[in-house]
C-alpha cells in the first residue's frame, strides 16, 4: 500500500485557515500532518495564497481522479458484444477469451479478471431477470443431466481434438459402431491407437482393433488418471449442456454443433490454440 496519504476537505479547510493566518508552509503542514512540500504543492496548482480556495481546490482534485482513472474496457460495446457471444454462443471462458485474443495479436486486450468484474457488476450490461439472478455468471460453470441416449467420445491425446457421437442406448453393439464410424472420418494414419476406458459397453474392442487395424489399451482398474485428457472433455461436455438438458431432445444438428464448437475453443494447455488447429495442424482466426 503506498505510504502517501491524499489530502481531505478537512485538510484543505485547515490549509485556508493558515492562510489566512499568514502561517508558513512548514507550520501548516505540522497541523495536518504531512510534508512542507505538499502544502506547497497544494497551493501553487489551486491559485497560490491570494487565491485559494477549499472547496476549490477539494473540486479541483476529484477531477483530476476521474480523469486519471482508465477508461473501462467493456464500455466499448463491439469488444462487449464480442464477450457476450464467446459466453454465449461459443461456450467459452473469461480466461479463453483473453487468453486467444492475445494469440491473434488482435487489437483488443482484455484480462480475464476484468471480464469476471464485468458479469460480477452489471452483468456485462444485459438486464438480468430479477434482482437474484445470476446472470451469465450461470453461463460459465454448470452441469446437466441426460436421458436414455449418451454420447461416445473420443478425443485425441495431443491435440484434445474431439470426435462425438449420439447412440440411443449403451451397450457394446452401438458403442462398436459408434466408434468405427467416428475413426472413419479421419485419415487412418491420425489413428495410431486406442484407449477405452474398462466398461462393459466397450466390449467389442476387437472389432474396432481390427476394422482399424490398431491396437486397443486398457487402463488400470481405478485409474483414470491413465485416461486424463478424456476425463477432462468429458468434464467439459458435462459443463456445456444447460442444466436440465436431455440429449433424447437434441438433434444430431445440435450435437455436431457442440462439437464443432469445442474443438474450435482455445486452450490454454495449447498455447491458446484451437484443438482443429493442433489435429490438423492449420491456423484459423476465431475473432
Amino acid at each position: 500500500m503506498s505510504p502517501y496519504n491524499h489530502l481531505t476537505l478537512k485538510d484543505r479547510e485547515c490549509i485556508l485557515l493558515g492562510v489566512t493566518l499568514n502561517d508558513t508552509y512548514q507550520v501548516i503542514a505540522e497541523k495536518i500532518g504531512c510534508s512542507k512540500a505538499t502544502v506547497s504543492r497544494e497551493i501553487k496548482r489551486n491559485g497560490g495564497r491570494k487565491a485559494y480556495s477549499a472547496v476549490k481546490a477539494q473540486e479541483n482534485y476529484q477531477g483530476r481522479r476521474l480523469k486519471s482513472r482508465r477508461p473501462r474496457l467493456l464500455t466499448d460495446l463491439k469488444l462487449r458484444d464480442f464477450v457476450l457471444h464467446c459466453i454465449v454462443q461459443r461456450q467459452w471462458s473469461p480466461e479463453q477469451i483473453s487468453g486467444r485474443l492475445v494469440h491473434e495479436n488482435s487489437e483488443w486486450h482484455v484480462s480475464y479478471n476484468t471480464i469476471y468484474r464485468g458479469i460480477e457488476r452489471d452483468n456485462l450490461g444485459i438486464k438480468r431477470k430479477n434482482h437474484e439472478a445470476r446472470g451469465f455468471a450461470r453461463k460459465l460453470r454448470h452441469r446437466g443431466k441426460t436421458g436414455r441416449s449418451a454420447l461416445v467420445t473420443l478425443v485425441d491425446r495431443k491435440s484434445r481434438y474431439l470426435l462425438s457421437q449420439r447412440v440411443p442406448k449403451v451397450n457394446a453393439k452401438n458403442v462398436t459402431q459408434a466408434m468405427i464410424d467416428l475413426l472413419h472420418t479421419v485419415t487412418p494414419k491420425r489413428v495410431r491407437t486406442l484407449t477405452p476406458d474398462r466398461g462393459t459397453e466397450f466390449a467389442g474392442y476387437r472389432e474396432v482393433s481390427q476394422e482399424l487395424s490398431i491396437p486397443v489399451y486398457f487402463p488400470d482398474p481405478h485409474a483414470p488418471q491413465q485416461r486424463g485428457t478424456n476425463e477432462n472433455t468429458n468434464g467439459l461436455i458435462r459443463e456445456y449442456f444447460p442444466k436440465g438438458t436431455d440429449l433424447d431432445q437434441l438433434t444430431d444438428q445440435d450435437i455436431d454443433k457442440f462439437v464443432r464448437d469445442l474443438n474450435h475453443r482455445p486452450r490454454k494447455v495449447l498455447g491458446w490454440k484451437s484443438p482443429f488447429e493442433v489435429f490438423f495442424g492449420t491456423k484459423l482466426r476465431l475473432i
